[in-house]
């Protein structure tokens, strides 16, 4: 019944979803009239002037592009890491495991979702690459349906707010954050590592894998991958010389990526470095320079990761643009505290989760969408009795989730595996439907 569930969400979204792009274009028109209509409700006056104000400040707003550039960095650092010679071993090594297409789903959405726990960059890549791998093994020994692996393969961006680069949870836990004075500094202890992430996290990590494992569709409906797999660049080989030691040995990037590990370390134990997304971008360059090899093959992993890369610079602008309509129509205030208004203590999780899921499928960027919901969220919980951190996951959680619907941080993983959005959303939409109905419940039970 799971099985045929997925392929016929599947067969749906092959004919209507759109290319991540033109998504993004269509939502901007749908916010646009949305704003407008608000304002016009609102009785205010120069309503064109205004949404035409809010869209163009969020285009060019300077926190978003400098946003826009922090996520290419980290989707490039997490590309390159996953991409250096002892993650490739190891899921080479994965590869050989699965024996049926079944398992060879399961393995590659738990791989993700591991992975995305760790780094959101390094889950949005690790995930593709292994999919692609195991593709690659099973030629002639096992049949699988490829485009069901690409949806596994997306699974670990459900689960990333709750790991160690979540946006909202880093962002709370840095002294002088722009909403400290509404909740003070939290700690991770009070969110990513509190009992109810713990618990919220391990259940997505053994559910979603499992659920890929139900969505496996019955012999005879197997899908092969394309023909020819997109491979990265082959790795530079020794040079001679000063210059070319300095570029193709593995010292100067053991050295440099080791070095800049020790001085974090040795500025966290004099509390001169936060655990913040800076700090996790850091550590993710660190370790890519010290698993590369040479300096030279860890600059070519980057730069396989620059397509994927370009699709962010491309349409992060027209999100941030779209949140600009959306604060100053006073639309995602307006849908948060209706939620607020509706919710009691022990609702209020619920709402929380339902309502940054609703926000995220117009402004897919768990940092930007933090930015505008967090000060209404924070305040009304406050009032309801509800703690900080409890919100600020059940936010979390919300943006996750609908990133199941939204495939705009899919743009790398289908570079990698030669997909399509089109291709994977019918899977993902029922990892969707699952997250809709676990989450909420545990938030219920355990917030």
């Amino acid at each position: 019944m799971i099985a045929g569930l997925g392929q016929r969400l599947s067969e749906i979204a092959r004919r209507v979803v759109p290319d991540p792009f033109v998504l993004a274009l269509g939502l901007t028109g749908i916010v646009l009239a949305l704003g407008a209509l608000n304002l016009h409700l609102d009785g205010q006056d120069g309503i064109a002037a205004r949404i035409w104000s809010g869209w163009f400040d969020g285009f060019k707003d300077p926190s978003g592009l400098t946003f826009a550039l922090q996520m290419c960095l980290i989707l490039l650092t997490g590309h390159a890491l996953a991409l250096s010679p002892p993650l490739q071993r190891l899921l080479e090594a994965l590869a050989r495991l699965p024996r049926s297409g079944a398992q060879a789903a399961l393995l590659v959405a738990a791989t993700a979702c591991v992975a995305g726990l760790v780094h959101w960059g390094l889950g949005a890549i690790v995930g593709a690459l292994a999919g692609r791998e195991i593709a690659r093994k099973a030629s002639g020994r096992i049949r699988l349906h490829y485009p069901l692996l690409g949806g596994a393969a997306y699974a670990g961006m459900a689960v990333w707010h709750g790991g160690l680069s979540g946006s909202a949870p880093l962002k709370v836990a840095e002294p002088g954050h722009f909403l400290e004075p509404v909740c003070g500094i939290l700690p991770v202890s009070e969110t990513l590592f509190s009992p109810l992430n713990l618990v919220v996290s391990a259940s997505l990590l053994v559910g979603l894998p499992l659920l890929f494992w139900a969505l496996s569709p019955p012999a005879g409906s197997e899908q092969a991958p394309p023909a020819e797999l997109g491979e990265p660049s082959p790795r530079p080989g020794r040079e001679r010389g000063a210059l070319g030691w300095l570029q193709t040995s593995p010292w100067p990037g053991i050295g440099l990526g080791g070095g800049c590990l020790v001085a974090m370390a040795i500025a966290a134990w004099h509390g001169l470095l936060g655990f913040d997304l800076n700090s996790v971008n850091l550590a993710m360059l660190a370790c890519g320079l010290m698993l590369h090899g040479s300096l030279l093959a860890y600059v070519r992993a980057l730069g396989d990761g620059g397509r994927a890369a370009a699709a962010i610079v491309l349409q992060f602008p027209f999100y941030f643009a779209i949140l600009g309509v959306l604060r100053n129509s006073g639309l995602v205030e307006l849908v948060s505290q209706a939620f607020a208004q509706a919710a009691s203590p022990g609702s209020f999780p619920v709402l929380t989760f339902l309502s940054a899921g609703l926000v995220n499928l117009f402004v897919p960027s768990g940092g930007g969408q933090w930015a505008v919901q967090g000060q209404v969220l924070l305040g009304a919980g406050a009032e309801l009795g509800v703690q900080p951190g409890v919100t600020v996951m059940a936010f979390a959680y919300g943006d996750a989730w609908t990133n199941m619907l939204q495939p705009f941080w899919a743009l790398p993983l289908l570079g990698i595996m030669g997909l399509q959005a089109k291709d994977i959303i019918g899977y993902t939409a029922v990892a969707f439907a699952a997250m809709g109905l676990l989450v909420p419940a545990l938030l219920w039970l355990l917030a």
